[in-house]
């Protein structure tokens, strides 16, 4: 999967290799790639069309004539919150998802394509729950546990963004990473 030309973060708030590789290697159920079959959207396309998604099991079966063009990045978390620490370690029994990255190349942005991504992931998710809730689940799996709670941080000009996908803005996180305050946002998967 080449990644080099999605990533879109400024230098200072970008993962590096070796923390997606990790993260993908824990966490390979809280991945989603975002496909497009080379040439297939064209200008007067309405957003989100002509996009597949793929989660990280699903790689191997992609078409070779599909271009990556954005993708998640989670881990889980016990945290009912992040902090630094949820946010660089995988806890596999936390019923936390903590979106570590939401990214489009930027050709592809302002498409509607985040919007679908953030709708097709969260479904993914209550997709894993109701796999939990059903007995057919091996208990040793590394997702076997009931997810609860979806946080992510944003920089305010992405707060509607995220609204739209209905997260619910928390308020200013503590997590500081480069140089601009960020946002912390909640989505309720199960409410308490």
């Amino acid at each position: 999967m080449d990644v080099d030309h999605v990533v879109e973060y400024p230098e200072s708030e970008a993962a590096s290799l070796e923390n997606l590789i990790y993260r993908q290697s824990v966490a390979p159920h809280l991945f989603l790639g975002c496909y497009i079959r080379h040439g297939s959207q064209t200008q007067g396309e309405r957003p989100g069309e002509g996009v597949e998604q793929h989660d990280a099991h699903d790689a191997q079966t992609k078409n070779e004539d599909e271009l990556l063009v954005g993708y998640i990045v989670s881990t889980q978390s016990s945290d009912k919150t992040l902090t630094h620490s949820s946010m660089s370690s995988h806890d596999a029994k936390g019923s936390t998802v903590c979106i570590h990255s939401v990214c489009v190349a930027r050709g592809y942005q302002r498409r509607g394509i985040a919007t679908a991504m953030m709708k097709a992931y969260l479904k993914h998710l209550k997709s894993l729950n109701e796999q939990c809730s059903s007995e057919a689940v091996d208990p040793s799996s590394s997702s076997g546990c009931l997810l609860e709670l979806v946080l992510l941080i944003a920089h305010k000009e992405l707060i509607g963004l995220y609204s739209k996908a209905e997260f619910r803005l928390l308020g200013q996180s503590t997590v500081e990473h480069g140089p601009d305050p960020w946002f912390e946002m909640a989505y309720w998967l199960r409410e308490n």
